[in-house]
């Protein structure tokens, strides 16, 4: 009996001293809208220099799988191979999982994973088609370098925090940061 109590308020006392943030989407999309405009350089060898410029990014938590965020996106690829230049619009989506990096104090998107893509101009050569798939996967691996949230250190939580989290879970709509004070 003594064992079961001193358990039960144990775990309580676990329970209560447990530090959990959570975040938006609409945080992390405020946070992604610093990358907007960027051009992001996307390698594929000597014979071919690609670049996306991203005009629109958005992060949707948990809505479509129970892990993972769905990011969608449109940006303008430009493509130069031989001389010749191209720019084609394109909007595209991902799904990717949530990682929590505490030295960085950051979380990340990983494991990024092409959903679908389409080319918004009407002149699209047949060419697009066939490098799009291998420009917007470069573009993910690219993005994944990238934080879609850095803890605050001036935030007293999130400074304790950053050292601490065990765990990522993710409802629609939001994500929690688990850690233990």
């Amino acid at each position: 009996m003594k064992s079961i109590l001193f358990l039960l308020l144990f775990g309580v006392s676990a329970a209560l001293s447990a530090q959990t943030l959570t975040l938006t989407e609409q945080q992390l999309n405020r946070q992604l809208s610093t990358q907007l405009g960027r051009e992001y350089p996307v390698n594929l060898g000597d014979w071919l220099k690609a670049g996306v410029r991203l005009a629109d990014l958005q992060v949707a938590l948990g809505r479509q799988e129970a892990d993972k965020a769905r990011v969608s996106g449109r940006g303008v690829v430009t493509m130069e191979q031989g001389g010749v230049r191209r720019d084609w619009d394109i909007s595209g989506d991902f799904s990717a999982r949530p990682r929590f990096d505490s030295e960085e104090g950051a979380l990340y998107l990983d494991e990024f994973e092409l959903l679908g893509y389409q080319l918004n101009n009407s002149d699209s050569s047949p060419q697009a088609g066939f490098v799009m798939p291998l420009l917007l996967q470069s573009l993910a691996d690219y993005l994944s370098r990238y934080p879609v949230y850095r803890l605050d250190e001036q935030d007293p939580l999130q400074r304790q925090l950053k050292e601490s989290v065990l765990g990522i879970s993710i409802s629609p709509g939001q994500l929690t940061l688990q850690g233990l004070e």
